[in-house]
Order: structure tokens, then C-alpha cells, then sequence
């Protein structure tokens, strides 16, 4: 919980910044209902919540009443946050990756008008014409220069329009037991030891062959339809073999195609290496390429819908598939031939029929039949997830991975500490940091993440609809006081949600919004909000 020394830091910086709005002023329009922010859990997720809270004691100084509403998660905060669209503002943490270094993902996925609709990255429901234009003309744009240009220029729109409100970009910190447990060559990326690249590099030196993991997120969909999380996809990416996969440089590596061609501008040919082998014996084809990509598009997969809608045709030609699209897609290598999982045609054309479900949405998918570095051994739902390493493939993985699901980020740094585990995939919570440098037999493992943390705001509600408010609330987030007593200082401000990490692509010209909330009632004062003998905010007229 938030201690007191904490509430001093930001009960200082808001007594410099208020000043009480005239009692004396006429409340004109409709009181602003209360605002319903969906949270995560404090027992599992106490800096995430803790976050929250320093914003909702923030907005309250400027007339707002704001509800705390903390759902466990996954179940039901991820169904109310991406599917429901059930809040006004949520607690939005988006995890780094090495993928997510295509600029699209945290610019135009998440702020284009067509991933609006359930399942789809846009959770607030965002629409503006000129990101809609600028999205579709930087998708058609291959050199580099050119589109970063477009993409700085989207950027700029989205720092006009505040969409969400930027809190920080995080440097995660995770720790591994020497004794236990060797990493060669680790692999510096957004992921840190989550990543593929160091997963697979991973020896155990105790014996058994075995690498314990916590974490404390358990997978919510193994279905390829369905899944919406990084983390899902990264697990899925251990079991399924994959075209491409973008390296720790950030740029696309060979994996299960052992050549690529992009033939013009809306044609790509890979050629697939050959004696690839699917954990039951069947060889993988190039026709399982092809039923794949053709079947995810058909059956509108969640995750990559929006890289696939504009895929025409796709081809084979003994080992060579070609993909046709109607238009250029810049994002097309790296997000979907990079992150695509490759199905057995042989299980997925026939799983309605054999298990009599009404769709292939339904389909659990826990007896996983796929070609990657790991086969799915057994998931023990909410506790175990145990992936058997697969000798016989290209990348020959050192150690069978025993992924630990643990009830909070607290309880799974004791078990590491204590040597119950063998290495925190979950980012240490900020308290123990300094204490577990002092460990011996700990090493820790810092990395600059490219996600972020932001309040998003459901634009379709009535609070949010409003630009100003928006507006005003970019200077009611107290990010200093955020970074430096819930999150350790591992943290930096960013005025863009392509943070600085991602320094190709970020707009370095956007400057964060200083925190000042005499600013932000300037903003609503000017667009017509007023304020009532109890200082709570009413609507223009």
C-alpha cells in the first residue's frame, strides 16, 4: 500500500499547483459523472495500482470523482479492457518486445478507427480522420526516411489529441540464480530474458535439465484465433515455428524460411527450409504456410486481422509461398510473416468436425501439434505451463522450461530469492531492487523496454468524448512523482506512445506536458467546464 511518505511527494507537488476554482463560479452544464477507472489487483499488481492511484488523487484536486474500480487479471480485466470496452480510463501497461519495434504497432494499431470493433488494440474507441490517413499512408511506404517522416507527423497528432495519458516508459528488471541456472551471450532486447533469442540459450547446471520460471501471468488463450496478449503470442511462438522473427536488432531474421524476396512492392516470396517436423511426426509443408495465413484471415484471427485483410492471394511453388497483397503493407514482414504461428493443415481443417464445435474460435487448443523449439508438455491452468524442449529442431533449446504462474509479483520475488525458482521472467517489483543486488548468487538483468504505461480513455464515453478534458488531463499526471516512488526510478517520461527507446521512429521534437494544474483548469475553464460551491466539475453548457 501506499505509504505515507510516498502521499507527501505528490500532496506537495499538487499543493504548489492548486489553486480552488471560484466558489463563487455558476455551474452551467450537467455534473461530470463519476469516472470509472478500471484498474488491476494491488495484492498482484501493486505498482500498477499504486499508479492509478496517484492519478485518481490527482484528477480529484481538479473536480473529478473517480472510482477505482481493480479487477483480478486476466479474467475478467482483459475481457472488460479489450473486448467490452467496460470503463471510462484504464490502467494500460503494453509489454516491449523486439517485434513491436515496427512503428505501427504502438501508433496506428492502436489508434486507427478499424481496431475499434471488440478484440482490436484501439480499447478507447479513438477515430480521427487524419490518423486514419495517415495510418493507411504509411503502411504503403517502404523507404525508411520517407516513412518515418508520416509516422512523426501521426505522432504529432496523437500529442494534440491525447488519446491517453502518457505516464512512463519502464526499465524492467528481472534476476536469474547464478548457481542454478547459465546464459550465454545474453541477448539485450525489450523482452530481456523472456526473449526467444535468450530462452533458448538458457543451460541448466543443477542436473535435471529443467528451468524453473515465475511469472505471474498465465496464458489466456493458446488458440491463435483468439489470443490478444504479447504474452500469449510469445508462449505461441515457443510451440509454433514462425517465417521470419525479428531479431534482437530489431530487424527480421530467418526461422522456419530459409530465404526471403520481396519480389515489388505488394508481392513477398520466402522459401521454406526444408525437414521442419510438427511434434507428431508429420513433415511441415508449404501448403501448411499457405492454409495458415489463409485460414487465419477467413476466420478474422484477433491479433493479426488488421496485417492480413489486405492479403490477395497466397501461392505455392514446391518450396517457395508467395504472398500477394492488394496494397503495400510496410508492417507486413515483421508483423505477419514475422509473428504468424505455422498450423498443421491436418489438425486445423478438421477440428469442427472431430470435436463438434460450433466454430474454431472454441477450440482450446492445449494439445498443441506444432513445429517450434518447445512442444507444450502440459498447462496446469492458473499454475504450471511445462515446455519440453525439442531436441531435433534447428535451434536445439538446452533445457526443458517449467514455467511457474505465482499470485503476486511479491510472492514470486521471495520464491527467487529463497531459491524456489531459478529465474523472475516477472519484472521485480521496485522495492526489492537494491535489496537482491546484494545477493550473490542473483545476477540481475536490466531492460529499457519499449512499451509504456498510460491512462487510456474510452473516447465513447461522456466524460472523455471531450478533447479539452483530455487536454487538461496531460497536465494532471504526476509522472515524476510516479517514477521516482512507485516505480523505483526505473522509469522515464514520454510525450509519444513510440517511447525514446524506439529512437528511430520516436518524434523527438513532441515535449512532455509539464505537470501543472492550474494549467490543466485553464484548459477547462476555457472550453466552458465550471465548478460548483463543492468545487465538483460540471460540463459546458
Amino acid at each position: 500500500m501506499k505509504t505515507a511518505t510516498k502521499r507527501i511527494g505528490i500532496a506537495a507537488a499538487c499543493a504548489v499547483a492548486f489553486t480552488m476554482a471560484p466558489l463563487s463560479a455558476l455551474a452551467e452544464g450537467a455534473m461530470v459523472p463519476t469516472v470509472d477507472f478500471l484498474t488491476w489487483p494491488s495484492t498482484k499488481y501493486q505498482h500498477y495500482y499504486e499508479t492509478s492511484s496517484y492519478l485518481a488523487e490527482t484528477w480529484r484536486e481538479l473536480g473529478l470523482d473517480v472510482n477505482l474500480n481493480a479487477q483480478p487479471f486476466p479474467a475478467p480485466m482483459l475481457g472488460m479492457w479489450f473486448t467490452d470496452h467496460k470503463f471510462d480510463v484504464v490502467m494500460s501497461v503494453l509489454s516491449g518486445s523486439t517485434a513491436r519495434f515496427e512503428p505501427d504497432f504502438f501508433s496506428s494499431n492502436q489508434f486507427v478507427t478499424e481496431n475499434s470493433l471488440p478484440g482490436g488494440m484501439n480499447v478507447g474507441s479513438f477515430s480521427s480522420p487524419q490518423v486514419d490517413a495517415l495510418t493507411a499512408k504509411q503502411r504503403e511506404i517502404y523507404d525508411v526516411d520517407a516513412r518515418r517522416e508520416v509516422i512523426n507527423e501521426l505522432q504529432a497528432v496523437l500529442h494534440e489529441e491525447q488519446p491517453e495519458g502518457l505516464i512512463a516508459y519502464v526499465i524492467n528488471t528481472t534476476a536469474f540464480n547464478k548457481n542454478n541456472v547459465k546464459v550465454d551471450n545474453y541477448e539485450s532486447t525489450p523482452e530481456g530474458l523472456r526473449s526467444v533469442w535468450n530462452l533458448l540459450k538458457m543451460e541448466s547446471l543443477d542436473g535435471d535439465n529443467r528451468i524453473l520460471l515465475g511469472w505471474t501471468i498465465d496464458q489466456d488463450s493458446w488458440n491463435p484465433l483468439t489470443f490478444k496478449t504479447l504474452e500469449d503470442l510469445d508462449r505461441l511462438g515457443l510451440v509454433y515455428d514462425r517465417l521470419l522473427v525479428v531479431g534482437p536488432s530489431g530487424k527480421p531474421e530467418m526461422w522456419a524460411a530459409e530465404s526471403f524476396e520481396a519480389i515489388d512492392n505488394t508481392t513477398f516470396e520466402v522459401t521454406l527450409r526444408d525437414g521442419l517436423m510438427f511434434n507428431d511426426g508429420k513433415p511441415v509443408r508449404p501448403e501448411d504456410v499457405k492454409f495458415t495465413f489463409e485460414y487465419l484471415k477467413e476466420n478474422q484471427a484477433i491479433y493479426f486481422q488488421q496485417y492480413l485483410e489486405n492479403l490477395q492471394e497466397v501461392s505455392v511453388d514446391g518450396r517457395k509461398i508467395r504472398f500477394k497483397l492488394t496494397t503495400p503493407s510496410a508492417p507486413f514482414v515483421s508483423a505477419a510473416l514475422g509473428q504468424v504461428p505455422i498450423l498443421p493443415e491436418h489438425v486445423w481443417s478438421n477440428i469442427l468436425e472431430e470435436t463438434g464445435l460450433e466454430k474454431p474460435q472454441d477450440f482450446r487448443n492445449t494439445q498443441i501439434v506444432g513445429s517450434g523449439p518447445y512442444s507444450l508438455k502440459y498447462w496446469k491452468e492458473g499454475r504450471e505451463i511445462f515446455l519440453e524442449r525439442n531436441e531435433s529442431h534447428f535451434m536445439k533449446p538446452k533445457a526443458d522450461l517449467l514455467m511457474v504462474q505465482f499470485g503476486s509479483a511479491e510472492i514470486l520475488s521471495s520464491a527467487l530469492a529463497k531459491g524456489d525458482i531459478d529465474i523472475s521472467l516477472q519484472p521485480l517489483v521496485p522495492t526489492v531492487i537494491e535489496e537482491f543486488r546484494e545477493f550473490d548468487q542473483l545476477e540481475l538483468v536490466q531492460a529499457q523496454s519499449n512499451g509504456y504505461m498510460s491512462a487510456r480513455y474510452n473516447i465513447n464515453s461522456d466524460v472523455f468524448s471531450h478533447k479539452a478534458m483530455r487536454q487538461a488531463l496531460s497536465h494532471a499526471i504526476p509522472f515524476e512523482a510516479i517514477i521516482e516512488e512507485v516505480l523505483g526510478g526505473d522509469a522515464g517520461p514520454t510525450p509519444s506512445s513510440i517511447v525514446p527507446s524506439n529512437a528511430f521512429w520516436t518524434n523527438s521534437d513532441l515535449k512532455v506536458p509539464e505537470f501543472d494544474l492550474d494549467k490543466a483548469r485553464n484548459i477547462l475553464r476555457e472550453a466552458g467546464f465550471t465548478w460548483d460551491s463543492e468545487g465538483r466539475l460540471h460540463f459546458p453548457e
